[in-house]
């Protein structure tokens, strides 16, 4: 079981290592490319499905319809949760906890963080989460 170097506490919040900006870096370009892309979500249009326009559509049209639908509402939401999990690991960051497994308190591998910046537990205890839960 191969473990990342850090510490307990990442480092001190108020002379952030090199790593520690790395990482802020990294989760502020996906957290704001996460809001971008849910902004311009939320402007655009939702196909009407409604009215006379559904008059002229077969049920496999409007079930189609009500399915991407569906599916948009479902990749808003999975993008609102993600800003929610980077935000809070700037949270983490500026407390000096980021990288450490909420589960274990064992470091985080940095493999991971790079990966998935906004990631809370170690693959081992990930993994364990999800055998749990099958």
């Amino acid at each position: 079981m191969t473990k990342h170097p850090r510490a307990q506490q990442t480092s001190n919040p108020v002379n952030p290592t090199p790593e520690d900006a790395d990482a802020r870096q990294r989760i502020v370009r996906d957290r704001d490319a996460a809001i971008e892309t849910l902004r311009r979500l939320g402007v655009v249009p939702t196909e009407d499905t409604g009215g006379a326009r559904s008059a002229t559509l077969d049920e496999g049209d409007q079930a189609q319809a009500s399915e991407r639908q569906d599916m948009g509402v479902a990749y808003r939401e999975r993008l609102a949760d993600r800003i929610n999990r980077l935000t809070r690991a700037l949270e983490l960051l500026t407390r000096g906890t980021y990288g450490v497994c909420e589960v274990c308190k064992d470091p985080i591998g940095a493999e991971r963080l790079v990966a998935i910046p906004e990631v809370t537990t170690c693959r081992e205890c990930q993994e364990r989460v999800e055998r749990d839960a099958a």
